[in-house]
């Protein structure tokens, strides 16, 4: 299981904390948590390519290796729209990451795509 340190801007933010929560299910490779929260239809557009349905995503982030650690940086949400950055150390070298999750409403309980870049 991957260490994670997690972002101080959730304290107060009930969807600043639905956008973490779901970035390090992302990051960490937990498709349970992300089965419950992913809409039928989500796309996930990420470096490389585009991955639509949820069960598609599910298999795509199973089949990725899972980093030691996840440290978020900074977390921010508004209407529908949150944004989560932050890095992930695989193996011997970090890897900076960048994911916008959109909500299918201002609710946050369901999500119809990512955005995520990486460098």
């Amino acid at each position: 299981m991957a260490r994670v340190n997690r972002s101080a801007d959730c304290g107060n933010s009930p969807k600043n904390k639905m956008a973490e929560d779901i970035v390090v299910a992302l990051e960490t490779r937990d498709i349970e948590f992300l089965s419950t929260l992913l809409d039928s239809e989500a796309t996930w557009n990420y470096v490389g390519g585009t991955v639509t349905t949820a069960e598609a995503i599910l298999d795509h982030v199973g089949a990725l290796n899972a980093p030691a650690s996840v440290m978020i940086d900074r977390v921010m949400s508004h209407g529908k729209v949150g944004a989560v950055n932050g890095d992930a150390a695989r193996g011997k070298s970090e890897q900076r990451f960048c994911h916008v999750i959109e909500f299918t409403s201002a609710k946050c309980n369901q999500v119809c795509r990512i955005e995520s870049y990486a460098g």
